[in-house]
């Protein structure tokens, strides 16, 4: 199987200098670190085109694919490609997210048949909140969504993210409106610095108030970044090399953004007013990257990719569904017997886990 392009490369690296968005890029390291990240994915491509792979090799290696490929778009970003290209290419990076968290099930399932004496959750996220360099890539990868006014991306992030629900209050003012049940009313946050400024600006009634408070968390942000590949990348160059893609809080923009606060105010080299503007703009227009509205298949939640065919027993406490027969939403206990429709015309019956969790009754 040939390597899978990346849409986003922009073929042109002579520019890199007069186009940057942050001082720190210049030509060399630009088309280097570009190198290094493309080799980087490619490699883990090939790498999990085998059979019959560990699930934690194949969980691991498909986290490094997403991370490249957030980074490199990152350094499109910060190089100063056009934002309507960067949009077009975003969802590919949304794609290997998905993938990350689909591979996630089959890992975790593992763990369960490994360790029968512990109780295994099938539907934890493969993202780790309580690992703050996972916390803030994922704010990023959610706030660049909502900037780009793409739908399909947003609703895909938040659907892997299931199991991620309900723990942090930044995390939910960010996904508020794009939710059914949104915790429009949690505060608290997982890492308070410098977190817990940002979620601030979501419950004052004067926006000049909270753009004071967006103003002081990026001040603040850079520094609790160590840990991040990245952190301190350009103190690091080395022979025109370094791991070095761009700083950006993407949170901080997203939430002038969501609450309308007037931004003219703040400018600081890690905030991205212009994707803030590029999103007013696209508000004001009516238009989208893609449609708020869109509505996704089953293939694209990956919790979905939790399955048990009937006779078997039930792997995940839970509401679970089965096309064999109409109505069929049911409860199930961990280890219960998953029945079968023996007179259905579908064939052999298959559950799989209802996305919505809710108690309906």
């Amino acid at each position: 199987m040939p390597p899978r392009k990346e849409p986003f490369l922009s073929a042109d690296v002579s520019k890199v200098e007069s186009k940057r968005r942050q001082k720190f890029l210049y030509e060399a390291l630009y088309k280097n670190a570009k190198i290094e990240l493309l080799e980087g994915i490619d490699a883990c491509r090939k790498s999990i085109q085998h059979e019959n792979l560990n699930p934690y090799y194949l969980v691991n290696t498909q986290a490094s694919v997403f991370s490249h490929k957030l980074w490199l778009w990152m350094l499109e970003y910060t190089a100063g490609e056009e934002i309507d290209v960067l949009a077009n290419a975003f969802g590919s990076v949304v794609d290997d997210f998905a993938r990350w968290n689909e591979l996630n099930i089959p890992f975790r399932i593992s763990l369960r048949e490994r360790f029968k004496d512990r109780e295994t959750d099938l539907t934890v996220s493969a993202v780790d909140f309580n690992n703050r360099v996972d916390y803030q890539e994922a704010l990023q990868l959610i706030s660049i969504a909502i900037l780009l006014r793409d739908g399909r991306s947003i609703k895909r992030i938040i659907a892997s993210m299931a199991g991620n629900r309900y723990e942090d209050g930044l995390y939910e003012q960010l996904i508020a409106d794009y939710v059914r049940d949104p915790q429009d009313g949690m505060e608290e946050v997982l890492f308070d610095n410098p977190y817990a400024i940002l979620v601030e600006p979501y419950f004052q009634e004067d926006k000049n108030v909270g753009a004071d408070l967006i103003r002081e968390y990026i001040k603040k942000w850079y520094r609790f970044q160590d840990g991040a590949r990245w952190y301190d990348a350009h103190k690091k160059i080395e022979d025109d090399k370094a791991f070095y893609y761009g700083y950006w809080a993407f949170e901080a923009a997203a939430t002038s953004y969501l609450l309308d606060i007037n931004d003219d105010s703040i400018d600081h080299i890690v905030y991205p007013k212009d994707l803030v503007n590029y999103a007013r703009k696209m508000r004001q227009e009516g238009r989208f990257t893609s449609d708020l509205e869109s509505t996704l298949g089953p293939d694209d939640f990956p919790l979905s990719k939790l399955r048990c065919e009937s006779g078997n027993p039930c792997p995940q406490r839970g509401w679970w569904i089965t096309p064999a027969k109409t109505s069929s939403r049911q409860k199930f206990e961990l280890g219960e017997t998953m029945p079968d429709f023996k007179d259905s015309s579908y064939g052999t019956t298959i559950w799989q886990w209802d996305m919505d969790q809710s108690d309906r009754s």
